[in-house]
């Protein structure tokens, strides 16, 4: 192995444990969960959290981030970290897009490397001044179902047996679809 070999392995070792040791840092106006991916070997999941100004405006380019929260520590859910950097290929954000749109709101198009297909989050400010984000892509065939989570059943290793993605449509039903690989 040459020397540059050498160093972009102790580069991408350093990174990946970097990663994990690192808690994310939450603001007082980001939203922790918009919406979460579960698997079937734990019951660890990946959330994806949403950074936002004091006006619930998405901060910087790429508000939307992924982080683990562990059900496998006690207390459930409390224990969180960053994705190590190998774990963005399965779960990062491939591309997303902010818009400004009338009545201080914000939109965010967002397409994930876990889910190819297109996530709307509109952002807006509600009563009392928090900040809510409704996150919403088409399920089922339905166009504008709100986004809640989506199983990824694990066959071995990396492989994936299916995703099941889980919403629910603005009439209150229900709503999931089986996605094969």
């Amino acid at each position: 192995m040459n020397v540059v070999s050498r160093s972009v392995v102790v580069l991408v070792t350093l990174a990946a444990g970097q990663a994990l040791a690192d808690d994310p840092a939450f603001g007082p106006n980001d939203i922790p969960t918009v919406f979460y991916f579960s698997k079937s070997d734990d019951k660890n999941r990946v959330d994806y959290g949403l950074k936002l100004d004091a006006a619930c405006a998405p901060v910087g380019d790429e508000p939307l981030f992924p982080y683990w929260r562990e059900f496998e520590t006690q207390p459930p859910g409390l224990h969180t970290h960053t994705l190590k950097f190998f774990e963005y290929a399965g779960y990062g954000v491939a591309e997303q897009r902010i818009k400004k749109l009338e009545g201080g709101k914000s939109e965010i198009v967002a397409k994930l490397k876990a889910l190819p297909r297109e996530i709307t989050i509109t952002v807006e400010k509600g009563e009392g001044g928090k900040c809510i984000a409704t996150p919403r892509a088409v399920i089922a065939a339905t166009p504008n179902v709100e986004l809640h989570s989506a199983f990824i059943k694990l066959k071995s290793g990396w492989s994936v047996e299916y995703v099941e993605v889980k919403g629910r449509t603005r009439d209150g039903r229900n709503l999931a679809e089986r996605l094969l690989p």
